[in-house]
């Protein structure tokens, strides 16, 4: 077997060749659900996130309680309150792609039961005409 000594660059293309935005998600506490839950980057008193796939077929956590929208690697950001590329390091490292000594390794908050995300179909909106009455023209 050949080792190379070369460092590796890292970079989200790396990650998501290895492990997908799913698994990354649900380790750091992201439920795979329909419907909306808590934030667990805020206080959050009643359900105001939701996760759906957008149409270039990236994950999207949308929280509406603060408007803010996070990828998987976004999310990691928010969560740790760091920069984009240490939170390809921390993401990184917790998965075993690099190993980063100085680095804490943690431990999943959701165990990823390889649930997958939709893609949403786009909404059908149906119309029906029909003549005045006397209601509309109040």
């Amino acid at each position: 077997m050949e080792y190379s000594l070369e460092p590796i660059e890292l970079n989200k293309e790396l990650i998501l060749s290895k492990i997908s935005e799913e698994q990354i998600l649900s380790f750091y506490g992201v439920p795979l659900q329909k419907g909306l839950f808590c934030s667990k980057l805020r206080k959050d008193a009643k359900p105001t996130v939701s996760v759906f796939r957008n149409k270039k077929g990236r994950i999207i956590v949308h929280d509406f309680g603060d408007g803010s929208y996070y990828d998987c690697f976004g999310y990691v950001q928010a969560l740790f309150q760091v920069s984009y590329y240490s939170a390809l390091q921390i993401i990184a490292n917790d998965f075993g792609i690099i190993s980063k000594q100085k680095l804490v390794k943690h431990k999943p908050k959701i165990e990823y039961n390889g649930e997958k995300v939709e893609e949403r179909p786009d909404a059908e909106i149906n119309i029906e005409i029909r003549d005045f009455d006397e209601n509309d023209l109040i």
